[in-house]
């Protein structure tokens, strides 16, 4: 049987969990707002630096700046998989499911600069998050950037490296001569020793040891580029 000792031992153990419980509660809460506010910010950074602005933001650069020159240059749109931009929707209103792709417009003086896109897909050892934006002519590559995975450090993790992303800029995704789309590829070595010259522009160096984190990148720029082509064939007029 409790004596009366015990119940007020047991009650006051019961209390304290108790107020444990929700501090705990009430602490992760608060956390997990903060959590996705960086995580939100870090996105909006990553489509900022792949759409290489013309001015630049210097590094450590506070939140609150990020945001304002994100909302100011940055305009977010939804497509369809014919390249339709659906009105009204944003990205974060794209569902799980849904044939819906998010784009994101850089505009200077209400005039287009570069288009950004989401790419995902898997690496050797892990899922590859980054983006890709395009110039306006919907055939030239702006800039690359692979912001989160969980490549071998000094092999494949070099996707995030700036010599491996400098090597996109300028590259084509679309053959004016053929007149079809050839989304960028990554060779095995140097383009230079492996492609014949006229087909250089649709080619980037590999990773030396890498091989098949850089067969991943090839397969989702391959895969996400498709996704947009019925918009870039919208604004190329092909």
């Amino acid at each position: 049987m409790f004596n009366k000792e015990n119940i007020r031992t047991f009650r006051f153990a019961l209390i304290v969990c108790v107020i444990c419980s929700f501090s705990l509660a009430a602490v992760s809460q608060g956390l997990r707002a903060r959590r996705e506010f960086n995580e939100s910010l870090d996105v909006k950074k990553n489509i900022l630096k792949v759409m290489d602005l013309r001015d630049p933001l210097p590094p450590h650069t506070s939140g609150k700046k990020v945001l304002e020159v994100y909302n100011s240059k940055v305009t977010e749109a939804v497509i369809d998989p014919e390249g339709k931009i659906v009105k009204g929707e944003k990205p974060s209103d794209i569902k799980e499911g849904q044939k819906l792709y998010p784009l994101y417009i850089y505009k200077e003086d209400g005039k287009p600069v570069a288009y950004a896109f989401p790419i995902v897909g898997h690496g050797l050892w892990s899922t590859l998050y980054g983006y890709l934006s395009i110039e306006p002519d919907a055939i030239t590559v702006r800039g690359i950037t692979f912001y989160k995975h969980g490549e071998t450090p000094g092999l494949g993790a070099e996707i995030s490296s700036h010599w491996f992303q400098a090597n996109f800029k300028g590259k084509k995704i679309w053959d004016t001569k053929e007149d079809k789309l050839h989304p960028v590829s990554v060779v095995k070595g140097k383009v230079k020793d492996v492609v014949a010259p006229d087909q250089q522009q649709f080619y980037v160096d590999g990773i030396s040891g890498a091989t098949m984190t850089s067969k991943g990148v090839t397969e989702l720029l391959d895969r996400e580029i498709r996704k947009y082509e019925p918009f870039f064939k919208k604004i190329r007029g092909t």
